[in-house]
């Protein structure tokens, strides 16, 4: 396969109803933002892999209308019903295979013009789950009670997540949220579904991420400093959150070991340097800790607290802030891929962890989890 790396990308400021913003003038935004980061130009590129929701557009097709925005004018355009991770992967798979040399991905959503609780609850099975009111809220507070109680998880481990998050995206320009959080003050916010408190939840987020792919020959000689992709994996969970193991986070779990092997990873404690997570809700990002190999069955409470996975840690997490801090939808494991490449290619500016060359990006969907997509890129 050819080598491919990641040589540009951009992110909007991310926020909730953004004004005089429409889903292509923030597509416009972050394509040629990502061009510019890498100098290259919309005829550089050969194919433009878009993800979105036509539910959250109010459309059918959506990207038919959005297609001039991206660039994506007598060009291959494919469109990814998912998560902007997912489209990177697909992205990756084009071009490693050789059928093209450079991709641009771009991932958008407007959540604040629809309702992100309708838009999940589509997710559910239609004749039972639907019709209860399931959405992703609901799936996430079974989700997150099952595995409290499993593990023994005391509340205030979720809690401290969305300090650690929060305070980090004090520093990341392109947040939503960007005030710092006490642990007082997250415990005290209310319940929106028990177990899980407002504070402890990712907000509505309107925003758009791009990311230039490049395969290898490409990438050197525009001299950009590359994230190269070594590892991809991708995994969905059965359909029906009653048949799962709710505790667990199986998908990610998969995806990641996927990943891993392919990247030559067997200790992702000690050879990963941060993860970008996708964590919608303050306890997945514990349950996130032992799926993705940093821990073990029980323990992520224990290494939060030590320090691992916080500034300064073994294996920092979030670094950027996280979902907790901005969760543009659809977008937001798109998000999470340019973070980590900015990370281990040296261009994160203030949120530069020092001395990162391998990373993890991490993207969820579905109810509690369903699905999982995992990229490892290194410098």
């Amino acid at each position: 396969m050819e080598e491919v790396g990641a040589v540009g990308w951009s992110q909007t400021r991310h926020g909730r109803a953004l004004v005089g913003e429409t889903p292509q003038s923030l597509i416009y935004s972050v394509v040629t933002g990502a061009l510019d980061s890498c100098g290259l130009s919309i005829q550089d590129i050969d194919v433009v892999i878009d993800a979105g929701s036509d539910f959250l557009d109010g459309r059918g097709i959506s990207s038919c209308v959005t297609a001039d925005a991206m660039g994506a004018q007598f060009k291959e355009e494919s469109k990814v019903a998912g998560d902007g991770l997912l489209a990177a992967i697909y992205a990756y798979m084009r071009i490693a295979s050789g059928l093209c040399s450079t991709a641009v991905v771009v991932a958008y959503g407007k959540s604040s013009e629809s309702s992100v609780r309708k838009q999940a609850r589509t997710m559910a099975e239609p004749f039972y789950l639907r019709s209860l009111g399931l959405d992703a809220l609901s799936a996430g507070a079974l989700q997150a009670r099952a595995f409290m109680r499993h593990y023994g998880i005391d509340p205030g481990a979720c809690a401290a997540v969305a300090v650690k998050n929060r305070r980090a995206g004090v520093k990341n320009p392109h947040a939503q949220l960007t005030e710092e959080l006490t642990l007082d003050q997250v415990e005290r916010s209310p319940e929106i579904m028990s177990p899980i408190r407002k504070l402890e939840a990712c907000p509505i987020t309107d925003g758009a991420c791009a990311v230039v792919l490049a395969e290898g020959r490409m990438a050197r000689s525009i001299g950009a400093r590359t994230a190269w992709i070594t590892g991809i994996g991708h995994s969905a969970d059965a359909y029906s959150p009653g048949v799962r193991e709710l505790q667990r986070a199986a998908s990610a779990k998969r995806a990641a070991r996927s990943a891993y092997e392919m990247a030559g990873v067997s200790d992702p404690l000690s050879e990963l340097d941060l993860l970008e997570v996708s964590e919608f809700y303050a306890y997945q990002e514990l349950m996130l800790y032992e799926a993705l190999g940093l821990c073990g069955e029980g323990e992520s409470a224990d290494i939060l607290e030590a320090g691992v996975t916080g500034p300064g840690g073994r294996a920092q997490v979030n670094p950027s802030g996280g979902a907790l801090c901005a969760n543009p939808l659809v977008a937001t494991g798109l998000v999470r891929l340019a973070e980590a490449s900015a990370q281990v290619s040296g261009r994160a500016g203030g949120l530069q962890v020092e001395g990162a060359r391998k990373a993890l990006a991490h993207a969820g969907g579905g109810l509690a989890m369903q699905t999982a997509a995992c990229i490892v890129v290194e410098r």
